[in-house]
């Protein structure tokens, strides 16, 4: 299960109720899951294959990080959370499947058990913890990189 990897504090029960609702969608390589910019209002899940990650920046130029993410990973969390534009583009890498969890899922089992909030979000800001620390390593790679 997709969810097992992703949000290892949630119950069973809860994972399950979260496959329940989610609506896979299929993605061939080279196409667009999510445009910079926009906004995501449902969680999404790699289920299969591979995103890359790209980011333009001000004055047009692009740079690929994290990436590539696979099966397990959250991608949207940022846009999710707070609400604004997606932070990078994510495009499939060869045959992908992406799992979306509509909000109103999330916010239900919230309002059924609100121990569920907490749960959820320490697993989506662990997520975004290392997605972090993963990106601060491809930006400065350290001594070792600079000779």
């Amino acid at each position: 299960m997709a969810l097992e990897h992703s949000f290892r504090n949630l119950t069973e029960d809860e994972r399950a109720a979260l496959m329940r609702v989610a609506i896979g969608t299929a993605f061939e390589g080279g196409e667009t899951v999510i445009n910079q910019g926009d906004t995501v209002a449902n969680l999404m899940v790699v289920s299969k294959g591979m995103l890359r990650v790209t980011h333009v920046f001000e004055g047009g130029h692009l740079s690929e990080f994290v990436g590539p993410l696979g099966p397990g990973d959250v991608v949207g969390e940022m846009s999710f959370v707070d609400g604004k534009g997606a932070s990078a583009t994510l495009i499939a890498d060869g045959e992908t499947e992406v799992l979306t969890i509509p909000r109103d899922a999330i916010d239900s089992l919230a309002t059924k058990d609100p121990s569920f909030d907490g749960r959820f979000y320490k697993d989506l800001f662990m997520h975004l913890s290392r997605r972090l620390r993963a990106t601060n390593l491809r930006a400065d790679p350290g001594p070792a990189a600079g000779g």
